[in-house]
């Protein structure tokens, strides 16, 4: 079975859509991208369609590709200081010579979850919390395999599952050594897989999978967009799965704007978006 990620995403933008049109002011969202990246172009023109969709004033930051991690910080904190604006994000990937992990974006408007120490909760992982819930998956003692241990996706993930009560196995391989910790792990009631590599997850071993989530992207020679997860597992009647194109993608977008909200108007408002 196929999760309808598209529905459940419009719903939360639906939700947001109204709070923003019975609010005094809507919220400021800022987008850094830095250099053409023409992935990034996509995800950004996405994002922006997004926000001009719930009635988020978006407001688009080119950068020359040429800018040095000084100059990029210096610019986010300045625009901070002197700005009214309620969310910031740095469009990844970022170009080689800066560092991810040394891009300072303020806690208090850091509504991608970029940095550790963000007043907000990562989109993606928060994102795929919210499918469980939509679909009425009761995550309360099930064992969950975690595959990929990113800072964004795969440790934040862990934290909110170990907090429904699960148990919860991390891996960050991407060969046998993981499919075997998977068959080691026994009765594997869910697997969450953001890796990013073709045909990772294959029908092999997942007869007593429940729910498999699908985060990794990555695209064949033919620029063709695939997930983690082999094209047989989507035939498998038993498991509920996400597509690999509108699937967790809209669930992270969505997310996004709900966190702008938050930074905007406060989590106590925003509750009922996701409960």
């Amino acid at each position: 079975m196929i999760i309808d990620c598209k529905s459940i995403a419009q719903d939360i933008k639906d939700k947001i859509k109204n709070i923003i049109a019975e609010a005094d002011y809507a919220p400021i969202l800022y987008i850094y991208q830095v250099g053409d990246n023409p992935a990034s172009n996509a995800y950004i023109r996405g994002k922006l369609r997004d926000c001009e969709e719930v009635g988020i004033e978006a407001e688009l930051i080119k950068l020359p590709e040429n800018i040095t991690e000084d100059e990029l910080n210096n610019k986010i904190l300045e625009d901070y200081n002197w700005e009214d604006v309620d969310g910031i994000i740095v469009q990844l990937p970022l170009p080689k010579h800066i560092n991810p992990k040394n891009i300072y974006i303020p806690d208090a408007v850091d509504v991608d979850g970029f940095n550790t120490t963000s007043q907000f909760q990562p989109c993606t992982p928060l994102g795929v919390m919210k499918i469980f819930d939509s679909i009425g998956y009761d995550l309360d003692g099930k064992n969950v395999l975690v595959c990929g241990q990113s800072d964004i996706v795969g440790r934040p993930l862990v934290d909110m599952l170990i907090k429904r009560h699960c148990n919860v196995i991390s891996v960050n391989s991407t060969g046998s050594a993981m499919k075997a910790t998977a068959f080691e792990f026994g009765m594997v009631d869910v697997i969450i897989s953001a890796v990013g590599k073709r045909d990772l997850i294959t029908p092999l071993g997942l007869n007593r999978v429940e729910v498999c989530i699908d985060v990794g992207i990555n695209y064949d020679e033919n620029g063709k967009q695939h997930g983690d997860c082999a094209d047989a597992v989507y035939g498998m009647e038993d498991i509920k799965v996400t597509p690999r194109i509108g699937g967790v993608g809209l669930m992270t977008r969505a997310m996004l704007l709900y966190n702008v909200c938050v930074a905007k108007y406060g989590e106590e408002k925003m509750e009922k978006v996701i409960e």
